[in-house]
């Protein structure tokens, strides 16, 4: 599977920060690819994509399925949090909604991302995650209604 895959690879990258004298160098490579992330554009940052956190941090998520894949993309006024979403969309992008919903994302235990994070960032983790994930069942049920009209027609 694809995602596991690219799991395995995120787990060999942070192997090298285990340790937990190496604190600063595991947040600036997390900062490192959330700088990687291609941004939206100010003016589609509205309500509909904004992440529902429950920290101080502005993140928002958008979703477009082409080809039975999903394709995102995200923003985040906070650098960490902007890293923990370019860390998910390399895992999920690009996978089909099946893969996105039924995915088991065991390379954030494996590089000791919930022993790192403060509460709000962990929060912001989560509050991705959960967002990711109903975007993708909201584009499935969108493609499955559409196939439905079509074959009815």
């Amino acid at each position: 599977m694809k995602i596991d895959n690219i799991q395995d690879k995120i787990i060999e990258e942070f192997a090298q920060f285990s340790d937990k004298a190496h604190r600063f160098p595991y947040f600036r490579k997390l900062i490192q690819i959330g700088n990687d992330l291609e941004p939206i554009p100010k003016d589609e940052l509205d309500k509909e994509h904004e992440v529902k956190a429950a920290s101080k941090s502005n993140i928002w998520v958008k979703a477009k399925l082409m080809n039975n894949k999903v394709f995102f993309t995200a923003e985040s006024d906070n650098a960490i949090s902007k890293g923990l979403i370019g860390l998910l969309l390399r895992v999920f992008s690009g996978s089909t909604p099946r893969e996105i919903i039924n995915t088991h994302l065991y390379f954030l235990s494996e590089i000791n991302m919930y022993e790192r994070l403060n509460k709000e960032w962990l929060d912001d983790l989560l509050a991705i995650i959960q967002k990711i994930k109903l975007l993708t069942a909201k584009l499935q049920v969108l493609e499955i209604s559409r196939n439905d009209m079509a074959d009815a027609v």
